[in-house]
């Protein structure tokens, strides 16, 4: 009986240790998977295997167990300043693609255009996806990483806009390229909604 007492009280303390620690370890494999995701796509592969309790912890999504990269991969999105390095997704933006990712909104967006928009959460937990973006300045470094370049763009403005305003997706002719990035701002607990979205704008400057 002190036996299976002892082993009870270990399970307890050992759940206990997981409960306190749980953001830390998702933030910890959320960022071994997404290591494994950018080395994968910058070597060409296909598709990276996520294992069930990886995919338990992060809410990383793949079918069968893999996550395709060769169809559904733009990039890689790198702001060092906020702690950021995410896969960039293709459009059209889905659910499954903020869990896994950053995406861009529509399935014609590309790498080509002269406003990139790219959304991500801020939900997730600590450190994962755009959760730390409000620690970037104006002046940090973004960079998107391909196969063939990688890209640098400087931060020009951070603000809020309510999320009827889309002209900050506006494509300007003639204009220097930039990236739109958006987030979910300011939650409000009776509404349970995010009533503000977050717009960091950056300018390509190599």
């Amino acid at each position: 009986m002190r036996i299976f007492l002892r082993i009870v009280g270990i399970l307890m303390i050992l759940a206990a240790l997981v409960l306190f620690f749980y953001q830390d370890i998702r933030e910890y494999f959320t960022d071994q998977i997404n290591e494994r995701i950018i080395t994968a796509y910058e070597d060409g592969q296909d598709d990276v295997k996520i294992n069930p309790i990886e995919s338990m912890l992060t809410g990383v999504e793949g079918k069968d167990t893999k996550l395709n990269i060769s169809d559904d991969m733009l990039a890689a999105l790198e702001i060092e300043s906020a702690d950021i390095l995410e896969p960039l997704f293709k459009g059209p933006l889905t659910e499954e693609k903020l869990k896994n990712g950053v995406s861009v909104l529509e399935e014609t967006d590309n790498l080509e255009m002269q406003n990139i928009p790219i959304a991500g959460h801020r939900v997730e937990g600590a450190g994962i996806r755009f959760n730390y973006i409000d620690r970037a300045e104006v002046g940090d470094e973004v960079k998107l990483i391909t196969r063939e370049e990688t890209k640098v763009y400087k931060i020009t403005e951070m603000f809020e806009v309510d999320p009827t305003e889309v002209d900050v997706l506006n494509q300007e002719e003639d204009a220097t390229q930039e990236l739109t990035l958006i987030t979910c701002e300011d939650y409000n607990p009776d509404t349970l909604l995010f009533e503000k979205r977050l717009i960091v704008k950056a300018e390509l400057v190599s």
